[in-house]
C-alpha cells in the first residue's frame, strides 16, 4: 500500500428554518456538529477515546521497565543473574499482562502469509536472551543478553504492536496503538516509555525532534480516525478505506522506522568509536544487529538496486560474520565490519545525519 497524506476536510452544516403551514413561524435547527477537540492542534495532550482501552498496554510497558531493572541489577552483580533471569521470565509469562501471549501472536501487517507470522521469532529472541543471562560467566555477557532482549525482542515487538493496531482501525485499536507507543498523555519526558523513550535517546544524540514528532502524529491520527469512522457511520474499517487515514499510517510508520535507522546508525558509530575496547564494541554490535532486525524486512523488500536493498544485502552478512567472530574472541571483526562505511550508506538510504 503506497499512499500520500492529505488534510481531512471538516464539513460545516447550516441550520434550516422550517415554516409550518398554519400557525406561528417556528425554527427547528439541525444540530450543528462540534468539531472534535482532537482536531485542535493547540490541545497539548492526547485525549483517549476511552482510557481503559490502553490500560493493558500501559501495564505491559511498566512490566518491561521492571524487567530492564532486573537486567541492570545482574549487570552490576553477576551472582544475581539466575535470580534475575527467573524473575524476568515470570514477568514475561505473567497472565496479568499476557505479554508472552501478545508477543507470540504478533504479526507484521506489512506482509501476508508466512512472512507476517513473526511472533514466534520475537519470542525466541526474548527467551534465548534469558537463557544467555542465566548461563553468563561475565558481566559483559550479561550486557549482551540484556541488549538482545531489548533490541531484538522488546523494541521489535513494540514497533510491530503499534503498527498492528493501526492496521485494524477502530477507536479501541487506535488507543491501544497510542499505549504501545509509550508517550503518555502529555509526552512529558519523565513519563515516556518504550519507543517514545528510545526516540528521546536518539534526539539527545542527534539534535532531532523525533519524540515530539511522534507525539504530534499520534494526536493528528486520533482526529483522522474519529472523523473517518463518523463519516462512514461505522465502528471499524479497512486500513485503506479512508485515504487520509491510510496516508497517516504510512507517515507514522516512516517516522518509527527513522527512529530505528538512527538507532542502528548510533550503534555503528559507537562500534567505530570503541575499536580499542573489544568488549564494549561487541555489546554495540549486538545492539546494532537487534535494531537491524526490525528494519531488515522492509529494506530487503525495497526496489532491487535501491540504497536500502543494497545496504540490507551488506548488513546481514556483516553482522553475522562479526558476531560469529566476536563469540570466538576474534577481535578482527571490529575492522572487518567497516562500520563507518556502512553508517555512511545508512545515512544516505534513510536521509538521516547520525551525529553520535
Amino acid at each position: 500500500m503506497k499512499t500520500h497524506f492529505k488534510s481531512l476536510g471538516m464539513g460545516m452544516f447550516l441550520s434550516v428554518a422550517l415554516l409550518s403551514g398554519c400557525g406561528p413561524e417556528t425554527e427547528t435547527p439541525n444540530p450543528t456538529p462540534t468539531v472534535s477537540e482532537r482536531c485542535d492542534e493547540s490541545i497539548a495532550e492526547y485525549k483517549a477515546f476511552d482510557v481503559t482501552h490502553h490500560e493493558p498496554q500501559d501495564k505491559r510497558l511498566v512490566a518491561i521497565d521492571e524487567m530492564m531493572v532486573l537486567f541492570g541489577e545482574a549487570e552490576k552483580d553477576l551472582t544475581k543473574k539466575v535470580t534475575a533471569a527467573d524473575a524476568i521470565l515470570a514477568k514475561y509469562k505473567d497472565p496479568a499482562t499476557s505479554l508472552q501471549a501478545k508477543v507470540l501472536g504478533r504479526e507484521d501487517k506489512h506482509f501476508t502469509g508466512d512472512a507476517a507470522a513473526v511472533g514466534p521469532d520475537i519470542d525466541a529472541a526474548i527467551l534465548g536472551s534469558l537463557d544467555e543471562l542465566r548461563t553468563a560467566d561475565s558481566l559483559t555477557k550479561v550486557s549482551l543478553a540484556k541488549q538482545r532482549f531489548q533490541k531484538a525482542g522488546i523494541y521489535r515487538f513494540l514497533y510491530l504492536s503499534v503498527m498492528e493496531e493501526l492496521y485494524e482501525p477502530s477507536l479501541k485499536h487506535y488507543d491501544e496503538a497510542f499505549g504501545y507507543l509509550g508517550t503518555g498523555a502529555s509526552n512529558a519526558e519523565a513519563g515516556r516509555k518504550g519507543l517514545a523513550r528510545l526516540a528521546t535517546s536518539r534526539d539527545g544524540n542527534n539534535g532531532t525532534t523525533l519524540s515530539a514528532e511522534l507525539f504530534a502524529l499520534v494526536k493528528e491520527g486520533s482526529c483522522l480516525i474519529e472523523g473517518a469512522l463518523k463519516a462512514k457511520g461505522t465502528d471499524t474499517m479497512a486500513v485503506d478505506a479512508d485515504e487520509p487515514y491510510a496516508r497517516f499510517v504510512n507517515r507514522l510508520d516512516a517516522k518509527l522506522q527513522s527512529v530505528f535507522a538512527y538507532s542502528l546508525g548510533h550503534e555503528l558509530y559507537d562500534i567505530d568509536l570503541n575499536k580499542t575496547k573489544p568488549a564494549t564494541a561487541y555489546v554495540k554490535l549486538v545492539e546494532g544487529e537487534g535494531f537491524f532486525r526490525t528494519l531488515e524486512p522492509y529494506m530487503k523488500n525495497a526496489p532491487a538496486g535501491s540504497a536500502k536493498a543494497n545496504l540490507a544485502a551488506k548488513l546481514r552478512p556483516a553482522f553475522d560474520s562479526a558476531i560469529a567472530k566476536a563469540k570466538n574472541n576474534d577481535v578482527t571483526w571490529i575492522d572487518d565490519i567497516k562500520a563507518t562505511e556502512l553508517l555512511t550508506e545508512l545515512e544516505a538510504a534513510f536521509f538521516i545525519d547520525v551525529k553520535s
